[in-house]
């Protein structure tokens, strides 16, 4: 069908005089406009009903195609142009799909890993079992068809999964940061890695008569083929990241790219993806794909083409495409005939047969993961999207005579529906969940100590690296399992420093799917600072290579106002799921060993995530604590910590976080647990408390008692961590005993407390308020005052109250 059929009214003389270059744009961008202009008066429907955006465009290219005048205008252009233009896009899409895709998961196997594979398999298995069925139920197919071909069309595409739609609708309800949104998101990006690299293999065997190369003949000539086809696929994967790294140091971060290498990376890539066809033997879809795969990653280069793509995608060839579908459907010449008229029982068994496959594959995987079978078919309802690709896979099985125009169309329907019925599902997922809140993910009292570690650590500049280094080295315990740092540079927005803000993908209507996001989406324009990050990352980075791997360090920025910047700490920190923030104190130490003056700036920072804390909380009061540890390995170096517990939350995550450290073998902690001595207290006044503090209290008491003597018994007792255990009747004795220890020990870690806590309680006894620095808690307040020491390095800690968590974050899934 070289042609779509004219209107009566145009004559092929009038067809040619409208057929120029300028009629061609101007029509397209016609085409475009309307298309945005009807999505846009549709939308607030579809938003009432809770359909994405995607559902909406393919609706809106549907229409367009088969509606009044704009088919006749439609029908102007011919149907080779709309092809063209489509496959460039879908080259595009898939170009985005490879950059972002990660080839070398396919190497581990991770719960996702398991759940893709045993979807994948038992989809493709039901669906080729199935296939004669479907053939004689009233599946057409091309009269010329091989039969296996019909097989393969039919059971990859229908065992695929759209990770960019999945990942945008997941992200769209908040669903993505449970448990179960995590590993279907996961289990997305291997499906759909997995079947694109399947169905390229299959492809380069099978290649179109109309094609670039006839099909191989022998097995001997499909060998050599083949061999010589991986051959050139790992020179480009050796050879393009040398020229994307060369082209980044020629365009560094903070200055606009030269013109030159704008060129040059546009003409390098729209050059590989459309010639080097013609030497792997894909298709241009397939072929960008694979050089998607071979290009980096991260890096302002990819940064750039990434945006620019999406853009295109959004604003043209995604419209282009949907119209072009539409046109088709008008096109096909079978579509009333008796054979068509159970096309929605058709429709239902197509969507029962791929339901079964993927059900029965997340229930395979449920049995070996130990998760419950309700949330194993929601997995595989989850994994049943499809997306433009698959879609532009079924138009490209009619090209090659492997898939009629019936069972073209009830794929399209198909692949509607199965993006339709996800936020239903989501719905459901989360009214018949248990509703266990996510909290204890954000403090470390309830992280379990075989789970990962996260933290973010801020830092003001080169005089915290030391620290922060040796507070990373410390915090990894014995290495296992492997903790994530992220390192994130608090920077005040000024005249001065000035940022470059890098748009997000995800506000694109199709987000491209990354198994890892960066969490900022800002970079710095002025270059003094962006030296003194790359400094302070190869300072990062040669810990790490001595680390032995155990430590898995991110770099982030939060460059804002004094009065804006807690947000960025809060909104890293919950984008990352950090279960414990470390920032600096507002002082730094002089040379004669006190405290300097005091930064209102990072003071005001430190105060406010305080009081908004998005997961667990601590300020490190530095004194020395970055030459504590000697450089090389840290093991043979003996560090004295000193834990201090009187009672309360805070106290108890204090503990938490020194039993962590305790497994280190080069820190030696000491556990001082603060009794109050009752008699002695007797004597002084006694403050009246009503019933309900009184119960406040035991409930506390009680939770303190339990929480210490699982502590006593898995550490004290095993001799792993000493312990003291002193009476106080007030404050002066509890200053008192610390002054002894200091001397001893080089880091104290203890809560934050604060009023009416039972540390605040036994101070007020005996010793005046101070209102020095109260953010940082009774205790805190003490050990951070410049009479107190000039060697000991304090860390005050504040736990995640369960209260502020948000009423959307659930822990759906156990895992």
């Amino acid at each position: 069908m070289d042609m779509l059929k004219l209107p009566d009214s145009f004559s092929a003389e009038t067809l040619c005089g409208l057929a120029n270059g300028n009629t061609l744009v101007a029509g397209f961008a016609f085409v475009v406009i309307s298309f945005f202009l009807l999505f846009e008066i549709i939308r607030p429907f579809f938003r009432l009903i809770k359909q994405p955006p995607i559902v909406l465009q393919i609706m809106v290219g549907l229409f367009m195609g088969n509606v009044g005048f704009m088919v006749q205008y439609l029908n102007l252009f011919s149907s080779r142009t709309f092809a063209t233009i489509s496959e460039i896009g879908m080259s595009c899409y898939a170009l985005v799909l490879g950059i972002n895709f990660d080839v070398t998961i396919l190497g581990h196997t991770p719960p996702e890993a398991i759940v893709a594979y045993t979807c994948i398999l038992s989809t493709v298995l039901v669906a080729a079992t199935t296939a004669i069925p479907q053939i004689h139920f009233g599946f057409d197919h091309a009269k010329n068809t091989v039969y296996h071909g019909f097989i393969f069309a039919v059971s990859l595409t229908v065992a695929g999964t759209s990770s960019p739609v999945l990942t945008q609708l997941l992200t769209e309800a908040n669903f993505s940061r449970s448990d179960i949104g995590k590993l279907v998101t996961g289990a997305g990006i291997y499906t759909e890695l997995t079947t694109m690299i399947l169905i390229g293999i299959i492809s380069f065997f099978q290649q179109d008569e109309d094609g670039i190369k006839k099909p191989y003949t022998t097995t001997a000539e499909a060998s050599l083929g083949f061999i010589s086809t991986i051959v050139v696929l790992y020179c480009l994967y050796k050879l393009l990241p040398l020229f994307a790294n060369w082209m980044q140091k020629q365009n560094p971060k903070g200055k606009p790219m030269r013109g030159i290498d704008v060129v040059l990376l546009v003409g390098s890539m729209s050059s590989l993806c459309f010639y080097l066809p013609a030497v792997l033997g894909f298709s241009p879809a397939m072929t960008s794909f694979v050089v998607g795969l071979c290009f980096p990653r991260k890096g302002r280069l990819t940064n750039v083409l990434l945006h620019t793509l999406n853009q295109l995608l959004r604003l043209f060839f995604f419209p282009i495409y949907f119209c072009w579908i539409g046109t088709n459907i008008r096109s096909y010449t079978g579509l009333k005939s008796e054979s068509y008229k159970y096309m929605f029982v058709k429709l239902f068994f197509l969507y029962v047969l791929v339901l079964s496959g993927k059900i029965l594959g997340a229930l395979l995987s449920g049995i070996f993961l130990g998760f419950p079978w309700p949330i194993a078919i929601a997995i595989g309802l989850f994994l049943n999207v499809k997306g433009p690709f698959h879609i532009f896979i079924a138009t490209f099985a009619i090209k090659n005579e492997v898939m009629g125009d019936g069972s073209f169309l009830v794929f399209l329907l198909h692949a509607i529906l199965s993006i339709a019925v996800i936020p239903y599902i989501m719905r459901l997922v989360i009214q018949r969940a248990t509703m266990e809140p996510t909290h204890p993910l954000m403090a470390l009292q309830w992280l379990d100590s075989n789970s990962e570690l996260r933290m973010l650590v801020g830092i003001h500049g080169h005089l915290n690296v030391p620290t922060t280094i040796n507070l990373m080295e410390i915090s990894r315990g014995n290495g296992s399992p492997c903790i994530s740092v992220y390192v994130t540079d608090m920077i005040e927005m000024n005249e001065k420093h000035s940022a470059v803000y890098i748009p997000d993908n995800q506000e694109d209507d199709h987000p491209t799917a990354s198994p890892t996001a960066d969490a900022s989406n800002v970079t710095m324009a002025d270059e003094s600072v962006v030296n003194m990050r790359d400094q302070i990352t190869n300072m990062i980075l040669t810990y790490v290579q001595k680390s032995g791997g155990s430590v898995d360090v991110h770099r982030l920025l939060a460059i804002a106002t004094f009065s804006n910047m807690h947000q960025d700490i809060c909104n890293l920190a919950q984008a990352v799921q950090a279960s414990l923030i470390i920032l600096p104190y507002h002082r730094n130490q002089r040379k004669d060993g006190k405290m300097g003056n005091i930064h209102h700036g990072f003071r005001y920072v430190n105060r406010k995530v305080f009081r908004h804390p998005p997961c667990s909380v601590g300020v490190l009061v530095d004194r020395g604590f970055g030459k504590t540890l000697a450089k090389g390995s840290c093991t043979s170096v003996k560090l004295q910590a000193t834990v201090l517990f009187i009672g309360g939350k805070d106290d108890r995550e204090a503990l938490a976080y020194a039993t962590r450290i305790s497994q280190h073998p080069g820190v030696s902690l000491t556990a001082v647990r603060f009794l109050q001595d009752e008699e002695k207290a007797a004597c002084g006044a006694k403050k009246t408390m009503s019933n309900h503090a009184r119960a406040l209290e035991e409930l506390e008491l009680n939770l303190d008692n339990e929480y210490f003597a699982n502590f006593y018994e898995n550490q004290v007792a095993l001799r792993k961590v000493a312990y003291l255990e002193k009476h106080v009747a007030n404050g002066k004795e509890i200053v008192s005993i610390l002054r002894s220890l200091e001397e001893e020990h080089v880091l104290f870690i203890v809560g934050r407390g604060g009023r009416g806590s039972k540390a605040n309680a036994i101070l007020e006894a005996g010793i005046g308020d101070s209102e020095e620095c109260p953010d940082l808690g009774p205790i805190g307040e003490i050990l951070a005052d410049s009479t107190f020491s000039t060697t000991a390095s304090v860390l005050i800690i504040l736990q995640h109250f369960r209260e502020e968590v948000k009423n959307h974050e659930y822990k759906i899934l156990p895992m």
